[in-house]
């Protein structure tokens, strides 16, 4: 079983990384966050550290955050895009704008490939994550009706776009999802063919809320989109048992992914506290028959105080599981 970490905080956290070390610790993956902002001003500094990532051996993966807030499972991300071009945002069902660029306006899908293609062609890393691609949805309303949603629909339709989101909008936002991941996955392998595209549909959200949610794990796997199929096993909230958490999401996504012969990445939270229960998250996953177990959280993880004393432990065990 492969272990990989997910490090966010910007360039700065990544000053304070060193890779080697990493690798001394067992991991054998990163996910890097590439922020829309910084991404302006440091990519040469992120370029630098994939590029010592991969010669100490890690596979990097790119995670593109704030991009018009279109992938935004945190919603304190800003994006300047949305800043600058507000009359590229989605519009609800009550006629507001809302800050998030929407994916089918051709000037933000123009944008963003542009940006994914300079992202592409700056790192070296194996693949890109796209992490919970959505649609606006809130307190019942939902988006989006610009004029290119509602010319979309109406010549798939032959009629308006609804004001209810029945299911003919339900299936107009997952289409139009898909093809905005493929508008992704293209932009980068333009690049280079090998660049594998990861996604994680939304885990807080049904299709019917995001455009790709949860109960999507079964369709997108389908799509040529769609390389590696992620999710987020969750036991923090004390809904379920971190065993029955793991294997249960395990198998809702590693099934389907295998069905259409592709792989699985299942991530966990993780810190040296005993709530996460890390180390024993470890060996059910490997017993689960996770081929590859992503620990979401440099910041809880490496660099907490506690660190120090937990990495010798979790170097064993997953020295013991690959």
């Amino acid at each position: 079983m492969k272990v990989g970490l997910s490090i966010g905080g910007g360039v700065r956290a990544l000053e304070g990384i060193n890779p080697a070390d990493l690798v001394e610790d067992g991991f054998s993956s990163v996910f890097v966050a590439c922020y829309e902002r910084e991404m302006l001003w440091h990519a040469p500094r992120t370029a630098d550290f994939t590029r010592t990532c991969q010669s100490a051996g890690l596979e990097v993966y790119a995670v593109p955050l704030g991009y018009g807030r279109v992938m935004d499972p945190d919603p304190s991300i800003d994006s300047l895009y949305v800043r600058e071009h507000p009359h590229h945002c989605q519009v609800d069902s009550r006629g507001r704008r809302c800050a998030k660029a929407c994916p089918n306006n051709p000037s933000f899908l123009e944008w963003f490939a542009s940006n994914m293609r300079t992202l592409a062609w700056l790192l070296e890393c194996r693949g890109f994550l796209w992490d919970e691609p959505s649609f606006y949805y809130a307190r019942g309303g939902w988006a989006c009706r610009c004029e290119y949603c509602r010319r979309l629909f109406f010549a798939e339709h032959q009629q308006q776009l609804p004001a209810d989101l029945d299911d003919a909008v339900v299936r107009f936002r997952r289409s139009s999802m898909l093809m905005f991941l493929l508008a992704s996955a293209a932009a980068i392998q333009a690049v280079d063919r090998r660049l594998l595209s990861l996604v994680m549909p939304g885990s807080s959200m049904s299709s019917r809320e995001a455009g790709i949610g949860l109960d999507e794990w079964g369709a997108l796997p389908g799509s040529s989109a769609v390389d590696e199929l992620s999710a987020y096993a969750s036991w923090e909230q004390g809904r379920t048992d971190m065993e029955t958490a793991i294997r249960a999401t395990h198998e809702a996504i590693s099934t389907p992914a295998r069905k259409h012969h592709k792989r699985s990445v299942l991530w966990i939270a993780g810190s040296p506290h005993p709530r996460d229960k890390l180390l024993d998250a470890l060996r059910v996953a490997h017993l689960a028959g996770v081929q590859h177990l992503v620990i979401a959280g440099y910041q809880s993880l490496v660099a907490s105080p506690a660190y120090e004393r937990f990495r010798a432990p979790m170097a064993r065990v997953i020295g013991q599981l690959q």
